[in-house]
């Protein structure tokens, strides 16, 4: 392991009362590697929008509102198996209409 290696946890995932009880190793790596992916995009201050599981939604939620960032999540409309949710954050320091 390289020196600058950190895995120290930077958000907690909230699974404390069995949120990801019935859920697949994968699945569960799935979820928590998006939930990492959105902390550090917000991090950047930059407008982003991306497709988030509907699992992760309330805890993409309680990131964006821990960020302070303007949000909006959506289910997409092409999206069949209603698994998916669109995610649209303002640049830092705009108003959420979440």
């Amino acid at each position: 392991m390289a020196d600058n290696d950190n895995f120290e946890l930077d958000q907690s995932f909230e699974i404390d009362n069995g949120q990801l009880d019935g859920l697949t190793p994968q699945q569960c790596f799935v979820l928590g590697y998006e939930f990492a992916h959105v902390n550090e995009l917000l991090k950047t201050g930059l407008r982003m929008s991306k497709p988030i599981h509907a699992a992760n939604r309330q805890r993409v939620k309680d990131l964006c509102r821990k960020a302070c960032r303007g949000f909006s999540i959506r289910w997409l409309v092409d999206d069949v198996s209603e698994r998916w949710l669109g995610l649209h954050v303002e640049p830092a320091g705009e108003e959420t209409d979440a």
